[in-house]
């Protein structure tokens, strides 16, 4: 029963984040501590970093 239940109070966090994720986003760009903790997280995936790279140095 007590797994069920964290089960559920997961999958419940994850759709209402899902839900009002754009606001999410928001609040987290707008708070410099959080996106800086944001960005170092998204650096730390290849795929991200990547991408990002390639269109930072990208010659125009």
């Amino acid at each position: 029963m007590r797994l069920f239940r964290t089960l559920l109070t997961i999958f419940a966090l994850a759709g209402v984040i899902y839900r009002f994720r754009m606001k999410v986003i928001n609040f987290i760009a707008s708070v410099p501590f959080l996106r800086k903790i944001s960005v170092r997280f998204a650096m730390q995936i290849p795929f991200i970093r990547k991408k990002f790279m390639q269109s930072m140095f990208l010659k125009q």
